[in-house]
């Protein structure tokens, strides 16, 4: 009997799916449209089917197996799929003491960082810069990985980039481990700067005088100074 997965059931019960797309369908993404529509048709006949059948030639019994989508949109193949990349790293991240540390902003900043890549991508640089700093100040090399999320738990707008690096590293001049901790204020102060830089100078990608609410900034220097008000904000 086939049992559909939780996942599919949010998009499914009360045909939700095509009626959000009645409603919202021009908003929606080309791609996004077509994640849900493979997740959806994932371990169905319509992702083609294999048949397995006995090696013996005495044995007439086989079986019919529905083919999975592979996309990592998809809760069953992207959760497998990431299961399989985090077994490799394992392989590759020094076998240390970690610290980990979330890097947020207001949410009146959000809106710059919708479906805006090379802003987001930009995000990463901004938040590893405090620590290769604070690390370089001291002749200290270290490790760092990093991980962003442009929704929060609520599955609300939130970018937020989760950061974990080494609890030290290696002597620059001696290759011998030193250890270090990065304490919550130094980290934050660098981390806000380099969000306000960013934004600073990024006007013509961002034109925040067309999103809502934001009419008022009509040129840079109207920018600068808005900017200025959100850099006396908290940062957690």
């Amino acid at each position: 009997m086939y049992i559909p997965r939780p996942a599919k059931l949010l998009f499914t019960i009360d045909d939700g799916w095509n009626k959000f797309l009645e409603k919202y369908g021009d908003s929606v993404s080309s791609w996004t449209s077509l994640s849900v529509e493979r997740m959806l048709a994932c371990g169905t006949c319509a992702m083609g089917v294999r048949r397995y059948c006995c090696a013996s030639s005495d044995c007439s019994h086989s079986r019919f197996f529905c083919q999975s989508c592979k996309s990592k949109a998809c809760s069953s193949c992207g959760f497998k799929a990431t299961e399989q990349w985090l077994a490799q790293q394992v392989h590759i991240l020094p076998d240390c003491d970690w610290q980990h540390i979330t890097f947020t902003m207001p949410h009146l900043l959000w809106p710059f960082f919708n479906n805006n890549w090379p802003l987001l991508n930009a995000l990463f640089r901004a938040a590893t810069r405090a620590m290769l700093q604070l690390a370089r100040k001291q002749g200290i090399e270290i490790g760092i990985f990093c991980a962003l999320h442009t929704y929060g738990r609520q599955l609300n707008q939130h970018p937020h980039v989760h950061v974990s690096v080494t609890r030290g590293g290696l002597d620059s001049k001696h290759s011998v481990w030193r250890k270090l901790f990065f304490k919550k204020k130094d980290v934050e102060e660098i981390w806000r700067g380099a969000v306000i830089r960013l934004l600073r100078h990024s006007y013509d990608l961002i034109n925040p005088g067309l999103l809502p609410g934001l009419g008022h900034i009509r040129d840079k220097k109207h920018w600068r100074r808005y900017l200025r008000a959100q850099n006396v904000a908290r940062y957690a």
